[in-house]
C-alpha cells in the first residue's frame, strides 16, 4: 500500500521525476475525505443521494517498517499490510484468585429429589406381627488391628518367600543336573565320533589300497610293498636255513613281489582309464553350460549362445556313441547324426572317423557281434572325441586347450562347396 505521506516521513525520499497524468480513480495523492455522498435506488424506484461519514483511524506514532518497496518511476512507497493494519490488543486473564482458598475449593450444593418407588423400615411392636422367616442375624467379628495386619502380611511374604526360594534352588540343581547331563551325552557322543571317524578312515586306507586312484595312493602302495620286501629279506637272512634254502626263499620272495608289482601296474591302468573318463566327461559337460553373465542389479543370469550349444550337441552326440547297451537301429541312428556333423569339415581327421562309422555300419548289417566291434568303438570314440576338442570344430574347445591356438600355419580343414543344384 502507499503511505499516506511522502516526504520527511523518515523513509526513502521520493526521486524528483515529473508524475505522470493518472485517471481518477488510480491517482496516488487522493486522500478520502470525512464524508462521501452515496447515490441508491429506493423500493419505489427513485433515487436519493445520502452522506455518509467516513470513520478514519488517526495515525499515532510514525508506521513502523516491516519491508517493502518503492516504485522507481513515481517514488511512491509501498509498505507491509501489518503497518496499515490497527493492532488488537492481548487480554490477559484474571489471576488475582488463581491461588486462593475459594477458588480450590469445590462447592457442594444438597438438593431433595423424590424416588419414583417408595419404601421404608417397620420396627416390631406390641400391636403388630412381623414375619422374621427370612431375618439372617449378623454378629460382628473380632476387631482386627492395623498391627494385627502388618502381621498378617510379613507372614504371608515370608510363606511366599519360602516358595519363591525353593523354586529358584529347584531351578539351579535342575540346570546343573541338566548341565552334568548334557556334558555326559557329549562325552559319548565324542567317542563315538572318535570310532566312526577311525573306521571311517580305516575304509578309505583300505579303499586307497584295494582300488587306488591318486599318485599318492600309489607312492603308499609301493612303499608298503618295499617295506615287506626289506622285511622278508630280512627274516631269510637271520633264519637258520641253509644257504640253498635261503636262495629258494629268495626266489620266492622276488616271484610274490614281481607278481605283486604286475597287480599294480594293473590297478595303475584302470586308475588312468577311469581318471581319463572322468576328466574328459567334466570337459564335455563344462563346454555345454550356458553363460553366467551379470547383469546390471547383480543377479547373474544364464544365456545360451551358438557355441555352447554346438558343444552340447556334440556333447550328445558322445554321450550316445559310448552307450552300448541300445539295438542295432539305434546304433546306426547314431552313427548317421555323427556322419552328418563330421561331413561338414574335411580333413584327414573327419576322413578317417566318416571310414569307420562306414566299416561298423557294414558290419552291424552283416550280423558281426559287439565282441568284434570293440576296438573299432574304440577307435572311434577317440577320434570323434579329438574332433570334440578341435576348436575348429568346437569352438567352445579353445578354452581348455593347455597350447594356445593360432600355431599351425595352414588351416586344420577346408568347408565343403555347397552343391550347385541348392538355392
Amino acid at each position: 500500500m502507499p503511505s499516506e505521506n511522502q516526504e520527511g516521513d523518515g523513509f526513502l525520499p521520493p526521486i524528483a521525476t515529473a508524475e505522470p497524468a493518472f485517471p481518477a480513480y488510480a491517482d496516488p495523492s487522493y486522500v478520502m475525505p470525512n464524508e462521501i455522498s452515496v447515490s441508491a435506488q429506493l423500493d419505489d424506484g427513485t433515487r436519493s443521494t445520502f452522506n455518509v461519514t467516513i470513520e478514519k483511524l488517526p495515525q499515532e506514532a510514525v508506521k513502523p517498517y516491516y519491508g517493502g518497496y518503492r516504485h522507481k518511476h513515481t517514488g511512491v512507497t509501498y509498505h507491509h499490510s501489518a503497518a496499515q493494519t490497527e493492532r488488537v490488543a492481548k487480554v490477559y486473564k484474571d489471576v488475582s484468585n488463581l491461588r486462593n482458598r475459594d477458588t480450590q475449593t469445590y462447592s457442594v450444593i444438597t438438593k431433595s429429589t423424590q424416588l419414583v418407588r417408595e419404601a421404608g423400615t417397620q420396627m416390631k411392636r406390641k400391636d403388630l406381627h412381623l414375619d422374621e422367616s427370612g431375618n439372617v442375624s449378623i454378629e460382628a467379628k473380632p476387631y482386627f488391628s492395623s498391627n494385627q495386619l502388618l502381621e498378617l502380611q510379613r507372614q504371608k511374604t515370608l510363606t511366599i518367600q519360602c516358595y519363591w526360594r525353593g523354586y529358584i534352588a529347584r531351578k539351579l540343581a535342575w540346570a546343573r543336573r541338566d548341565q552334568i547331563y548334557q556334558a555326559h551325552l557329549a562325552r559319548i557322543k565324542a567317542k563315538e565320533d572318535v570310532v566312526k571317524e577311525n573306521s571311517a578312515k580305516q575304509k578309505r586306507e583300505i579303499e586307497r589300497r584295494m582300488n587306488p586312484k591318486s599318485v599318492k595312493d600309489f607312492e603308499i602302495l609301493f612303499n608298503e610293498l618295499e617295506t615287506w620286501r626289506q622285511t622278508e629279506h630280512h627274516k631269510i637272512r637271520e633264519s637258520n636255513e641253509t644257504d640253498a634254502n635261503k636262495k629258494l626263499l629268495v626266489a620266492d620272495l622276488l616271484a610274490k613281489e614281481t607278481k605283486l608289482l604286475q597287480t599294480i601296474d594293473k590297478l595303475k591302468a584302470k586308475a588312468l582309464k577311469s581318471g581319463k573318463e572322468k576328466r574328459v566327461s567334466q570337459m564335455i559337460q563344462r563346454m555345454s553350460e550356458p553363460k553366467a553373465w551379470e547383469q546390471s542389479d547383480g543377479i547373474p543370469i544364464e544365456v545360451e549362445t551358438p557355441y555352447t550349444t554346438r558343444a552340447k550337441e556334440l556333447a550328445q552326440l558322445y554321450t550316445s556313441l559310448k552307450t552300448t547297451l541300445i539295438s542295432t537301429d539305434e546304433r546306426l541312428d547314431v552313427l548317421l547324426n555323427i556322419k552328418w556333423t563330421v561331413n561338414e569339415f574335411d580333413c584327414a581327421l573327419t576322413r578317417d572317423i566318416v571310414e569307420l562309422i562306414d566299416r561298423e555300419a557294414d558290419l552291424l548289417n552283416r550280423g558281426r557281434g559287439e565282441s568284434t566291434l570293440s576296438g573299432l568303438r574304440v577307435r572311434l570314440n577317440n577320434l570323434f572325441l579329438q574332433f570334440i576338442e578341435t576348436p575348429e570344430f568346437n569352438p567352445e574347445a579353445s578354452r581348455f586347450l593347455k597350447v594356445p591356438n593360432g600355431y599351425e600355419v595352414e588351416p586344420l580343414f577346408k568347408t565343403l562347396a555347397a552343391p550347385s543344384n541348392w538355392n
